[in-house]
């Protein structure tokens, strides 16, 4: 099989959707399938691709300017004359975003498109995201909750594979000694520490992470959150706005803001919790998965495609969204786990082992692919 996949910008800093995508085409890769990249600007990852793809291939964009749709069009034709669609390809989007390109690339060679559905439906497709997502012959969806959110706006349901995404778990794994850990974060060996990782934005509930921490910390002193992240470009300020709410609680020299951090894995290891407050459709949560598989426990917002995640004995760590004292009393249950409970650890492991491993994340979209060329 022969993948043309489509990406905006192959980069760990832009968040969990490309690492996914980066993930699951290496894997693809491996068992023998050819990748042609199609992305619009570089990014850190773009190296690493040219390792295993035949092809990778900058283009314009996505979709047509409709203050100059001529010379869109003309750009689009001459983007499309680059690749070289052959009778066992397929055309791969990573986002509804690039729908609109990936259908008619597939159209114009006759080979069919498949769409990753990654985020919720925005407020409004517009004809040109609509028409591709609609003319998709497959589209997979990250969780059974972001299935039912397109379905909602008119995609058939027959037409949906739901896939979770996986975690290779030879690269998220536990540490050896935390008390290690400590030491070389300069960290005193008691302390609790309590992370955020991922992008700074109002839809993540950070301000609730922090106020349900400021609660705590009348408890136990000893506790640290570290805020690993930044935010989008046109949301600079966001981050100020974080760090004044931490002194306005006067907790400033309790919470840590790391900003990006190109390899996460030592913060897991080293952290005692990792949490994913967010208050919108969140659809999956890689993080939980990431931090699970390093031995970390996680508490979460029940929102979106969480619960999918903490299921059985995990789901005890659902909080409601934003709600302070809830995510707050979820924090404490959590607070002597090393001690109480040492092997709650393993068994996250376990958890994330036995379902949401990048192996059967790819077997499945693998499945999903072939059964679409075929």
């Amino acid at each position: 099989m022969h993948l043309v996949v489509l990406e905006n910008q192959p980069s760990s800093q832009r968040g969990g959707q490309e690492i996914s995508l980066f993930d699951v085409c290496g894997e693809l890769a491996k068992r023998g399938h050819r990748i042609t990249l199609l992305y619009l600007q570089p990014g850190n990852l773009l190296e690493s691709y040219q390792q295993f793809c035949d092809r990778t291939i900058p283009i314009n964009h996505y979709r047509i300017n409709s203050k100059n749709p001529i010379s869109s069009l003309l750009s689009f034709y001459q983007d499309m004359q680059k690749v070289n669609v052959q009778s066992d390809s397929l055309v791969y989007g990573n986002q509804y975003h690039d729908s609109f390109f990936g259908y008619l690339l597939a159209r114009s060679h006759g080979v069919s498109y498949v769409s990753h559905l990654r985020l919720p439906p925005p407020p409004s497709l517009g004809w040109q995201w609509s028409l591709g997502i609609k003319g998709a012959r497959r589209l997979i969806a990250v969780s059974h909750h972001t299935k039912q959110d397109w379905v909602a706006v008119g995609c058939r349901d027959r037409s949906i594979d739901v896939v979770h995404n996986g975690v290779d778990l030879e690269v998220f794994k536990p540490a050896g000694e935390r008390s290690q850990l400590c030491s070389q974060w300069q960290l005193p060996p008691n302390s609790f520490i309590i992370s955020y990782i991922g992008r700074l934005d109002k839809v993540k509930g950070l301000e609730t992470l922090i106020s349900a921490f400021s609660l705590l910390l009348k408890e136990k002193p000893a506790l640290r959150l570290f805020i690993a992240g930044n935010p989008l470009l046109q949301k600079q300020a966001y981050r100020t706005e974080l760090e004044a709410l931490a002194r306005t609680l006067a907790i400033e020299s309790q919470v840590t803001f790391l900003g990006h951090v190109a390899d996460p894995i030592a913060l897991y290891q080293l952290s005692d919790l990792t949490v994913l407050p967010s208050t919108w459709a969140e659809p999956l949560g890689r993080t939980l998965l990431e931090s699970m598989a390093c031995g970390t426990p996680v508490v979460a917002s029940r929102t979106g495609g969480i619960p999918e995640v903490l299921t059985g004995e995990f789901a005890q760590a659902l909080f409601q969204p934003g709600e302070v004292a809830d995510l707050a009393a979820k924090l404490r249950q959590f607070l002597a786990w090393r001690t109480a409970e040492p092997e709650l650890g393993d068994r996250c492991r376990q958890h994330i082992a036995k379902n949401f491993s990048i192996q059967k994340t790819v077997d499945q979209i693998e499945s999903s692919l072939l059964s679409t060329l075929n």
